[in-house]
């Protein structure tokens, strides 16, 4: 009797799963049904009352998925459930379509799913801004961190002067670096606070020179509006803010008014507390609630959908386990439908884990950066630019072959 060859295909993926059902059958009227049908998916709903969670679950069970709901649905022991839905994008297809004309709300909640899924799966739109442009569906990015400060953690006093900053900033262009990240205010644990004064006086002059000198995108790393305000008068084109919108209440206004592009980083608390452990019922769950109530203060000041990009906060109110539970379920951020950009670069949730100080963590930095790629990332906030630059290339070649 002759062997029957058999393997498992590790299919996650809209582009793998065409290239497999492609070898086979090349069909173009069939392609986008056998590739739905291919891909599985588990969304989870939150708080559906006991009526609604009950129907879902029929209608699932209809199309062949399955709706996973607490065990005190079916006997009207309580009044509300998540429920779990487990199915291919080709059942939620359906799924979405008959729950159009269902009660409870579940024309809602049909439309909800179809969105999600559809942010998931999506291409980003491209970023432009002046001679940039930035499509994070083909690159991933690196971004340079240049810290213009006495005591950050890892860099403190290096750059500290404009001739040292600029000449810094050309070393990272030339290695690689798309992004430079500028900072003058550390957020490292018992850092001192700036004024708003202090922290323009250090970053305006070095904005102005490098946006003369250096053709790469300038990112302004701060909290507070008028030094926002300043850097994007003077060409920084982003603004990276740890507190996700909601520290000053004015610098949603003023990315919007320049039209520029927001970094929103997920931190629960605020600056003074930032780096306390906070209590989370899910993390990841969370964060992506946290991350919706900041997109709203986006949207209200009318920063553009296209032009925000989102940042977990690795390191800031989250323990040690709750980091790389971030870089390892990283991909679920993506139902929110933004670019991801990860700085775990050189940070103490590195040196606890392999007992090395700072100098000493450039290996594990490039492990996160290499597992963040994987998982979704589109940014990498980095100290070590070229390192990382090597990182990425093997990543691309890994995935779409050797160009």
């Amino acid at each position: 009797m002759s062997t029957v060859n058999t393997r498992i295909l590790d299919i996650l993926d809209i582009k793998t799963a065409i290239k497999e059902i492609e070898k086979i059958n090349r069909d173009t009227t069939k392609l986008n049904m056998f590739t739905e049908k291919s891909l599985y998916k588990a969304v989870k709903i939150l708080d559906l009352s006991v009526r609604a969670a009950n129907l879902l679950r029929e209608e699932a069970l209809i199309i062949g998925a399955e709706a996973i709901v607490s065990p005190d649905v079916a006997m009207f022991n309580t009044t509300k459930s998540d429920v779990l839905i487990l199915a291919t994008l080709y059942q939620y297809k359906l799924l979405c379509y008959n729950l159009q004309t269902k009660e409870f709300g579940l024309d809602r909640v049909g439309e909800s799913i179809k969105q999600t899924l559809h942010r998931y799966n999506n291409e980003y739109p491209i970023f432009k801004k002046g001679n940039y442009s930035f499509d994070f569906n083909k690159n991933k990015y690196i971004m340079g961190i240049l810290n213009i400060t006495p005591d950050s953690f890892f860099d403190g006093g290096k750059y500290n002067n404009v001739d040292l900053a600029i000449k810094r900033a050309i070393e990272m262009k030339n290695e690689g670096a798309d992004i430079i990240d500028i900072g003058a205010e550390s957020t490292r644990p018992g850092a001192k606070i700036l004024t708003e004064q202090e922290e323009l006086d250090r970053v305006v002059p070095i904005i102005e020179r490098l946006n003369k000198e250096v053709d790469i995108a300038i990112s302004i790393d701060t909290y507070k509006s008028s030094v926002a305000e300043e850097a994007l008068k003077n060409g920084a084109i982003i603004v990276n803010d740890i507190t996700g919108l909601k520290g000053d209440k004015k610098i949603a206004e003023v990315i919007s008014d320049h039209d520029a592009i927001a970094i929103i980083m997920h931190i629960k608390g605020d600056v003074s507390s930032m780096h306390e452990t906070k209590e989370y019922n899910d993390l990841i769950e969370d964060i992506c609630i946290d991350f919706k109530n900041s997109i709203n203060i986006a949207e209200i000041a009318g920063i553009r959908n296209s032009n925000i990009i989102i940042d977990p906060g690795i390191g800031f109110s989250k323990t040690l386990s709750q980091n790389y539970e971030i870089i390892n379920k990283l991909k679920e951020l993506k139902s929110l439908g933004y670019p991801i950009l990860v700085g775990g670069s050189r940070k103490s949730f590195i040196g606890k884990i392999l007992n090395e100080e700072v100098e000493d963590r450039l290996i594990g930095s490039l492990a996160v950066a290499a597992i963040a790629i994987k998982n979704g990332a589109s940014i990498l906030r980095v100290h070590d630019v070229k390192e990382t630059k090597k990182v990425i290339k093997i990543l691309d070649t890994i995935e779409n072959g050797v160009k």
